[in-house]
């Protein structure tokens, strides 16, 4: 494993990191907490030392199986949690009844797609003071630890920061020892390019990766000028540059297809894989202190690791799959 700065912060992180958001999860590959906890301890003995969570991911197991796994090895990791997101009450009531549902969603072999619309209840956001105060309490609660390396608001819009005194809440909870540093979660790199203008913040992370380009350029040379970390995600897209779906099937799940399929030309002539291309990709690009691959099962751990311990892109390779607008 290799290891980079974290912006000004004086926190080295690995390369890649840990995305816990289906750790724990009802659906999909379910595993016992003992198999999740594997992972993590398994990641953590790769070298892997950033790991990302939430206090809505699965509904807070995803914190709760974090803090098994390192309790007793706190120092050695930097974790990374964040807030704002209120969950609504078919959530929560999930949260409370997970260990009776998870067998009987495995043996029925329930997804999560053949849930109704809707189902999940709707998402809001509360980002007050106070809200934010009882939030970081709960996640340190859960990750079994006092204090947070990096707390992050979680996707606000650019003017709920200003407007509910967010950074001067997370100022207090920083001299109170709560957390080390924090940051902001942005949906779009729009998003985060307004919050550059606040000094405090240790990072920002954004969307990035062969499909979503829009960080390389004026963002990431900003954000290292003032020394903010960047933490990119979606490198793979959300599964879609796996090499498992049909040109059909793109054609029905994203408009980006056409450019999914050129980069499986690509990686034909290059004699590489869609997705270790896509890494490499995110690891050329030294503006970004750290990747975050989503990870839940030893297989995903093992994979993406493959894809770490590839040949780096050579400069042709890095310019090659750089969008134009972001070389021009």
């Amino acid at each position: 494993m290799r290891y980079r700065s974290f912006g000004k912060t004086g926190i080295e992180v690995s390369e890649i990191g840990f995305g816990c958001a289906r750790l724990g999860g009802v659906f999909g590959e379910s595993a016992t907490r003992q198999a999740s906890i594997r992972v993590l301890q398994g990641a953590l003995d790769r070298g892997i030392t950033f790991f990302d969570t939430a206090d809505m991911y699965t509904q807070g197991e995803s914190e709760t199986l974090l803090g098994l796994a390192f309790r007793r090895q706190r120092d050695k990791v930097v974790i990374a949690s964040k807030g704002g997101y209120c969950l609504p009450a078919q959530r929560q009531l999930i949260q409370r009844v997970k260990p009776l549902i998870k067998p009987l969603v495995r043996y029925l072999g329930i997804r999560r797609e053949h849930l109704p619309s809707g189902a999940a209840g709707a998402l809001s956001q509360n980002f007050t003071p106070k809200y934010l105060a009882e939030r970081v309490e709960a996640s340190l609660r859960r990750l079994k630890t006092d204090y947070l390396d990096l707390y992050q608001l979680h996707s606000p819009p650019p003017d709920a920061v200003d407007s509910e005194r967010c950074i001067e809440t997370l100022e207090q909870l920083k001299r109170a020892g709560k957390i080390r540093h924090y940051g902001i979660a942005a949906d779009t790199v729009d998003d985060a390019r307004e919050f550059l203008r606040y000094p405090t913040i240790a990072s920002l992370q954004v969307p990035f990766g062969l499909l979503d380009q829009a960080a390389l350029g004026e963002f990431l040379a900003l954000a290292e000028a003032r020394g903010i970390a960047v933490i990119g995600r979606g490198c793979f897209a959300a599964g879609l540059l796996k090499a498992e779906y049909t040109e059909a099937q793109l054609r029905e799940l994203t408009p980006k297809w056409p450019q999914i399929m050129a980069l499986r030309q690509i990686a034909e002539r290059r004699g590489r894989s869609v997705l270790e291309l896509a890494l490499q990709f995110s690891l050329h690009t030294r503006a970004v202190a750290v990747t975050l691959l989503g990870m839940r099962t030893p297989a995903h751990l093992a994979d993406n690791l493959q894809h770490f311990a590839a040949a780096a892109l050579s400069d042709e390779e890095y310019r090659e799959l750089a969008a134009p607008e972001a070389t021009a």
